[in-house]
């Protein structure tokens, strides 16, 4: 199973449409990754996946 980071723009910048983590780890676990943990409120993401 490979390690990834997702780097994504724009989340949580201004205090506007605020996306809780929570529910970004939501959406990546329904994509099917494994172990998927956020930093801070910015947006990264690290998790696993076979996927390529």
């Amino acid at each position: 199973m490979n390690v990834w980071v997702a780097l994504l723009r724009r989340i949580n910048v201004g205090g506007k449409n605020v996306l809780k983590m929570k529910e970004l780890v939501a959406l990546f676990e329904r994509m099917c990754c494994s172990d998927v943990k956020t930093y801070v409120q910015s947006g990264n993401v690290v998790f696993k996946s076979s996927e390529s």
